[in-house]
């Protein structure tokens, strides 16, 4: 689904009309009006339509801190101007990069750039004696009306024609195609969005068991399914899960150690790295530092934080692994603990009959403070309800989604959850409808198997990509 904003100053007769277009359409809907001006008549508009508005003026529009969160929480990955007075600043053109579209109302290059704009635009035309006017949608660049044209409509004028009339054609041309061409722009960003997906290139960092499906084995054929390119680096190889009480393990930081320098010098690089099991703080600190690496280089680091569940740490998991924990939060754009995790890691006493939502709340800041931005915590008892609970760093939103629990234990559901929410999260989905998503996945395949006889082998996760 593409989110689009529409960017608008005045009147908004083009806004109301794109609405209404989008409204119950299968591939793109409005989610967002922003205008420069409170007075805008298509605040009112969209308001009067139940689409949600922003009122930037000029100075908050060219601050970043401002823009980005708003679209960010949102979701929004087409930005549509209709009548938007101010230049779009050029960090915002970079950041939605053949992604904001405008109607100028003038057949260009005649009668474009500074200045061409309303009624300037009929003026110039009717100045000129043009045979002619139209409409010219255009992607947005830094040079006022000078980015690439996408479709231009034209009609034909007569020398009577004033300059109200010549406005009137134009505006009639706008209603009759602007939605169309908007329309086309989503379906061209939805092929395009499939081929950027398989570019997106993503590493996991996480342990390996030769029996069960867990951590690596569940995760990767999960974010192939989205179409991702997955790469793998195992932190330890274990010999089956945990669950079965005996295993063998071993840590493979030695490996890790002489990987790096070698990826380095390939010039490797990746949009994404989620962490799992981590074996040691030895291990925990060079990988954290080769996150951190990454990510100034525009990575999103994803950090899974496994250590324990219902009250305990897992077998095998040391006081040591907390503190190598602590370390890689603070690299994380996201992480996403279970509850039992965010007790060890916060130093909160575990309660099997829960906690409040202020105490929830709490936690989420407290991970923030180590470092992590922005934070979920699952597998929670708020309030006596089940529950996901979350906080978006980009707005400091805060979040809370119930669930009904399935009273049956699988191994690697956690790794089920970090894999489907990666993978809404990185096809453009916002962090609460991701987590949701995700959340669904897991309560879906637990459905499927809750009457498997050996539940420590995990779900066959292959079995039912389908319905992820």
């Amino acid at each position: 689904m593409t989110n689009i904003a529409i960017f608008v100053s005045g009147n908004g007769s083009n806004c109301e009309n794109l609405i209404k277009y989008f409204q119950n359409h299968d591939r793109a809907n409005v989610v967002l009006v922003v205008s420069n001006r409170a007075d805008a008549f298509a605040l009112t508009r969209a308001e009067r339509l139940g689409v949600d508005t922003a009122v930037v003026p000029r100075a908050q529009l060219n601050d970043p801190g401002v823009m980005t969160p708003l679209l960010e929480k949102y979701g929004v990955n087409l930005i549509v101007l209709a009548g938007f007075l101010p230049m779009v600043p050029e960090y915002l053109i970079n950041l939605f990069p053949q992604r904001i579209i405008n109607i100028h109302p003038a057949l260009l290059p005649r009668h474009g750039g500074k200045g061409m704009w309303g009624h300037h635009v009929h003026e110039a035309v009717k100045a000129a004696g043009d045979t002619q006017t139209g409409i010219t949608v255009h992607y947005v660049s830094p040079v006022c009306d000078g980015g690439e044209i996408i479709a231009q409509y034209a009609v034909a004028l007569s020398p009577e024609d004033s300059v109200d009339d010549i406005a009137a054609k134009e505006h009639e041309l706008e209603m009759r195609y602007f939605p169309a061409i908007v329309e086309r722009v989503v379906l061209g960003l939805e092929k395009d969005n499939a081929i950027r997906k398989m570019d997106k290139q993503i590493l996991l960092i996480n342990d390996i068991a030769g029996y069960g499906k867990v951590a690596t084995a569940a995760m990767l054929p999960i974010l192939s399914y989205f179409g991702l390119p997955v790469y793998n680096l195992p932190t330890a190889l274990v010999s089956n899960t945990l669950d079965y009480g005996k295993f063998n393990i071993l840590d493979t930081t030695d490996y890790i150690k002489g990987v790096f320098p070698v990826w380095k010098q390939l010039g490797f690089r990746f949009d994404a790295i989620a962490t799992g099991f981590i074996a040691s703080e030895r291990q925990a600190r060079i990988v954290s530092e080769y996150c951190m690496e990454q990510a100034a280089n525009g990575t999103t680091i994803f950090v899974d934080p496994i250590m324990g569940d219902e009250g305990k740490l897992y077998n095998g998991v040391t006081p040591a692994t907390i503190r190598s924990m602590l370390e890689m939060l603070s690299v994380a754009h996201l992480t996403y603990p279970n509850y039992t995790e965010a007790c060890f890691l916060t130093g909160t006493p575990y309660r099997e009959e829960g906690v409040t939502l202020e105490e929830a709340h709490r936690m989420l800041r407290q991970l923030q403070e180590v470092g992590a931005k922005s934070v979920i915590i699952t597998s929670m008892l708020v309030d006596g309800v089940h529950c996901v609970v979350g906080v978006n760093h980009f707005d400091g939103e805060l979040f809370k989604l119930d669930y009904t629990e399935i009273p049956v234990h699988f191994p690697g559901t956690g790794d089920i959850f970090s894999a489907v929410l990666i993978g809404h999260l990185l096809m453009g989905e916002t962090l609460v409808r991701s987590t949701r998503l995700a959340m669904d996945a897991v309560a879906t395949l637990i459905a499927h198997n809750k009457d498997n006889d050996d539940k420590n082998r995990g779900i066959p996760v292959e079995n039912y990509l389908g319905i992820l």
